[in-house]
């Protein structure tokens, strides 16, 4: 099994947490960048299936990012078709699913006797709902009344527009009451880190980029002029960050500003998205995605996915999928959540060097909330944390 780890780690890459030090030296990632060396002289019509079989945990959000890319290369800027968006919804879903049911009892408890019991009865949950782990077949309907009466039952304990409603009005004070009196697992485990997440952190810039043109085709500048922005991109010269409460259409994405409430925030995205649209508040519609031309035979596509913001940028040697890739970018979200002088480890500087079983609570309960694609490990303990098939 260590074998196997390390092999991962070397070729997906991980991360290194040393709490207590300095940035840039507590937090350390070896996440190499294959996009380019993988992408280039390839067959334009081969790059969505490419990039969604290199990043295999949110493949659909790749390809379609990458498909968007291509036509913004082509001179066709849009957004995502129907079926596309919901493929993006229902993706995101599970993503958000698999990492509340599978990784937060780990992460957020605070007892070994409380990680057991939170651990089994998440499985059992998950084992209940209506949406599968598994990939959909093209085209199936998914049972969203289903789901909507499952995650009231078996995590909220409350209907999910109920819970939505009240999350939204006060997500601190009602997240706070919600916990504290709602017999089920879930609220149980996050009521049990509260003390080491609902702290104020130094936050970065919410990454919004695609909020207009302009600022689009300055992201791209950036990408083109800078070789390591891939890995250690800036925002307007800053660290940003991004996740569900950075979406364009999340009001205030500033009073998120605590480990604790950014949980929140994914919790919510489950909700939303399992909800049918409602003036881009809910469903399909509150992911948000676009493109724009770059000039000949080059675009830029972005798309909101589940850990955040994720940014394709491709240029070809001609027009059409008979073309072949000069070159391609991709930003994903660890990059800018993890970076070397961001939020996270800005964090991890105030923090003793110690692990106690406080500080390495609150050190998971604070990955959780930026949820990184790729392994992380705490140093000097040897506490290893899987996190994904990057």
């Amino acid at each position: 099994m260590a074998e196997a780890s390390l092999s991962l780690d070397r070729l997906a890459g991980a991360l290194t947490v040393r709490p207590g030090l300095a940035a840039p030296g507590n937090l350390m990632s070896t996440r190499p960048d294959w996009v380019a060396h993988l992408t280039q002289g390839k067959p334009a019509s081969t790059l969505p299936d490419l990039l969604g079989s290199l990043f295999n945990l949110c493949g659909q959000a790749h390809r379609l990012c990458a498909s968007l890319a291509l036509q913004a290369a082509g001179g066709q800027t849009g957004s995502l078709t129907d079926t596309a968006r919901s493929t993006l919804q229902t993706e995101t879903l599970r993503e958000h699913l698999r990492r509340i049911g599978l990784d937060w009892p780990g992460q957020l408890a605070a007892t070994p006797e409380a990680c057991c019991r939170a651990q089994t009865l998440a499985l059992k949950a998950l084992q209940a709902c209506p949406l599968s782990m598994a990939a959909s077949p093209a085209g199936q309907t998914l049972d969203f009344p289903g789901l909507q009466a499952w995650l009231g039952q078996q995590l909220l304990g409350m209907p999910a527009r109920q819970w939505l409603r009240q999350w939204e009005c006060n997500p601190h004070d009602f997240m706070s009451a919600w916990c504290a009196s709602t017999p089920l697992w879930l609220p149980e485990l996050l009521q049990g880190c509260k003390s080491v997440a609902d702290l104020a952190m130094p936050g970065a810039p919410a990454l919004r980029p695609h909020a207009s043109r302009q600022d689009l085709l300055a992201l791209a500048g950036d990408l083109r002029s800078t070789p390591s922005f891939t890995r250690q991109p800036l925002w307007r010269g800053h660290c940003a960050e991004t996740g569900p409460w950075t979406r364009l259409n999340q009001h205030a994405p500033a009073r998120f500003d605590t480990p604790w409430l950014r949980l929140g925030a994914r919790l919510a995205e489950l909700v939303r998205l399992s909800l049918p649209d409602e003036a881009r508040c809910n469903g399909p519609y509150w992911l948000q995605a676009g493109s724009v031309c770059l000039g000949d035979n080059e675009g830029l596509a972005w798309i909101e996915m589940a850990r955040g913001l994720l940014v394709h940028s491709v240029q070809l040697d001609g027009p059409g999928l008979g073309a072949r890739v000069l070159a391609c970018r991709v930003v994903a979200p660890t990059e800018w959540n993890f970076h070397p002088q961001g939020a996270v480890a800005q964090v991890l500087a105030t923090l003793p060097t110690g692990f106690t079983p406080e500080i390495e609570q609150r050190i998971l309960a604070l990955m959780a909330a930026f949820d990184p694609c790729v392994r992380f490990a705490l140093s000097p303990s040897a506490l290893l944390k899987e996190k994904c098939d990057a």
